[in-house]
């Protein structure tokens, strides 16, 4: 009774929201063999060096890694040897007996409360947890000639082996820890580099930190999209439009904006006021169903909304008074046209869906801008600082401003000044000038090579994924909205294919926690980049739209984050004779009945209740074969609202006794083979 109340208080641990500990595992990587290992910070002003900081601590959230052999540990720590310390709390309400496993390639120690638990010759080992918090120290070496790998595992009576998931580690937390990463963050995302000479410290081929690809919008054509009135008050103050503006306040007068927004309106067409603006208002409600139902209701609020949101949303009071009818459409359509980083993702809208969502965001705006005019030719000339970050055709990049090793040497100057004077005001906040001045500290070798499982957590936050995905036992914000949710599908107009009783609201959004375990990276790469030729659940209202360049990316970095590698290694061909015993035990005759809920291929589910599962056709091609047989051995274990059921109480045995003398573990890999062998 107790391991079963240990049980239930991790399956819903909530974190402890103090000053003194923080979710996940503390892990500090260290070069071996190399520099510097006592831990000293690393200074070094010199950018084109060869010293890259020997030590590194950031966090986890999982005691997992992957490293591929010639790849660095993080982006902070030398490619080659390394050692990685992982520290975190499991706090138990009661005492309790759990099994923990380890796997690794590389050589490995776990301490739990201060007792050797396993190594490189005991990978399994019963271990009874003490009441309250049971410190738990992992020691891993890789000697670089190999690929690293790292997983800790646990196991019960009353579940099966999985890893020791996210909610429940908790560390010590080391604020110092994040700053030099928040700062890198910045220094990409801000791109100092446009108006700051990096010399040999950004790479010129493309490599390094992919973020520093990333670029301003382009203004090709700018006349023709965006309404000057507009491009004006923006140009002049950004964050009196948009609280979170990247676009730093530059210091012009609204006479010199207006002059800008004059040149910009020249490029490309203008749009008229279309009288399509004001749509019929059931196109107009329909696209506010659209808006709940495809999450944009978790990154923004409505068009007529004002005032402070708590959720800290993009508002979007302002979105008629920066587009016009047809050119909303367009970068509804295609958001990432004239910017590949947009963290505005692409929904694949058909005309109606655009045409509904278009309406919506116009109907109710309510925010309206002063009429401006300005001087074309005397805005040409003051867009050349504007150049620096943006492609602005006629006008070359003409800024002065100092090297970024002169900037380093008065770092409390210029952008990082809390009063910037004449330099571009970006509003830091300060924790991020800090944060820039703890990164500017370092040897910045840093931009020269990064990691997948570092570019997956920068990313998920950065395009803020759990505003619609729970995580590691967080809600999403769209979880949160349910109120305003009802209020926006309850008076959209029920669309005429919409069959009686089907699922509306999207509902169904997957958690990110278990991702990485879940789906095959080649695979996860192509659906989160948007490039997946099929919907998975074609019967939800919600989709995942494409997030472009940062997909491939995330995939591989959330595989990595559990200690996976980027491909399982390759399975022979599928057994015949078990593969016909799989397809039985999907079958309803003497089977599990799985295609009572599953299609098949072009076989349709035969008695869906509420919704129906994905088709099980694609499951090879979508999940890597360890976490199915997990998901079949206890699936309320990783999804507690799944309708899937739980077909071996004791992750041993099944009630078809008679099919591979009952053996779960086997009944299970024949379905697998099953599976493998449809095309």
């Amino acid at each position: 009774m107790r391991t079963l109340v240990f049980l239930a208080a991790l399956t819903s641990f909530a974190f402890a929201d103090t000053a003194k500990t923080e979710p996940g595992l503390a892990v500090t990587y260290t070069a071996v063999g190399k520099g510097d290992t006592t831990g000293r910070p690393i200074s070094n002003h010199d950018l084109i060096g060869d010293e890259i900081p020997k030590r590194d601590t950031t966090t986890s959230r999982l005691a997992a890694l992957y490293v591929p052999k010639g790849a660095p540990a993080t982006p902070f720590v030398p490619a080659g040897p390394f050692k990685a310390v992982f520290t975190g709390d499991i706090d138990s309400p009661l005492r309790a007996d759990v099994t923990f496993f380890v796997k690794a390639r590389g050589q490995v120690k776990v301490s739990i409360n201060g007792a050797p638990a396993l190594d490189d010759k005991t990978t399994e080992k019963s271990v009874q947890l003490s009441k309250g918090a049971n410190r738990v120290v992992v020691e891993f070496t890789s000697d670089g000639t190999q690929d690293a790998q790292l997983q800790l595992d646990w196991a019960s009576k009353e579940f099966p082996r999985e890893p020791v998931p996210p909610t429940a580690w908790t560390h010590a937390a080391a604020p110092e820890q994040s700053k030099v990463r928040e700062g890198r963050m910045l220094f990409a995302t801000r791109h100092c580099t446009a108006c700051h000479d990096a010399g040999n410290a950004v790479p010129k081929d493309g490599t390094g930190m992919p973020e520093l690809l990333s670029t301003a919008p382009d203004l090709m054509d700018a006349g023709a999209r965006l309404r000057p009135d507009w491009v004006a008050a923006w140009v002049e103050n950004p964050r009196a439009l948009r609280h979170d503006a990247t676009m730093p306040n530059l210091g012009v007068t609204k006479e010199q904006a207006a002059d800008i927004a004059a040149y910009l309106a020249t490029l490309g067409t203008p749009t008229k006021l279309e009288s399509g603006d004001k749509a019929d208002a059931n196109v107009a409600l329909a696209g506010g169903g659209l808006f709940a139902n495809l999450g944009c209701v978790a990154c923004h609020t409505t068009p007529n909304f004002d005032g402070k949101d708590e959720h800290s949303r993009i508002p979007l009071k302002h979105v008629a008074a920066k587009f016009s009818r047809t050119p909303l459409k367009e970068f509804l359509k295609m958001p990432g046209m004239h910017n590949p980083w947009t963290k505005m993702p692409n929904f694949r809208l058909t005309d109606i869906e655009a045409d509904q969502l278009t309406a919506f965001l116009l109907s109710d705006a309510k925010a309206v801008l002063p009429v401006v005019k300005g001087d074309a030719a005397r805005g040409k000339i003051a867009a050349a600082s504007c150049a620096a970050c943006h492609t602005i055709p006629g006008v070359e990049k003409s800024i002065a401003a100092p090297t970024l090793a002169v900037a380093i040497k008065s770092p409390a100057k210029g952008c990082l000044s809390a009063q910037p004077g004449k330099a571009p005001d970006f509003s830091f906040t300060p924790a991020q000038r800090e944060a820039l001045a703890a990164f500017l500290a370092t040897d910045l070798v840093s931009l020269k090579q990064d990691t997948f499982a570092d570019f997956a957590e920068r990313q998920i936050r950065h395009m803020n994924c759990t505003a619609c995905h729970p995580s590691d036992g967080r809600q999403s914000t769209f979880q949160h909205l349910e109120e305003e949710i009802a209020k926006l599908t309850s008076d959209a107009p029920k669309p005429p294919d919409q069959p009686e009783g089907a699922t509306v609201p999207a509902t169904a959004i997957p958690q990110l926690t278990w991702l990485g375990e879940k789906l095959q990276p080649g695979w996860m790469g192509s659906f989160i980049a948007g490039a997946a030729p099929y919907k998975p659940r074609p019967w939800l209202a919600s989709r995942m739209p494409g997030f472009g360049a940062p997909g491939v990316g995330i995939a591989n970095g959330l595989a990595h984050q559990h200690g996976l590698p980027l491909a399982d290694a390759p399975e022979p061909a599928a057994d015949k004779a078990r593969a016909e015993i799989g397809t039985k035990l999907i079958n309803a005759d003497g089977g599990f009945n799985c295609v009572q809920c599953h299609g098949v291929k072009d076989q349709e589910p035969t008695a869906v209740f509420e919704a129906p599962g994905i088709n099980l056709g694609y499951s090879t091609e979508r999940l890597r074969k360890g976490y199915f047989h997990r998901w079949m051995l206890a699936p309320l274990r990783i999804d507690a609202e799944t309708k899937m059921p739980k077909f071996s109480e004791d992750g041993i045995t099944t009630q078809l006794s008679d099919i591979l003398g009952g053996k779960a573990p086997d009944q299970f890999d024949a379905m697998w083979q099953s599976l493998r062998s449809l095309k």
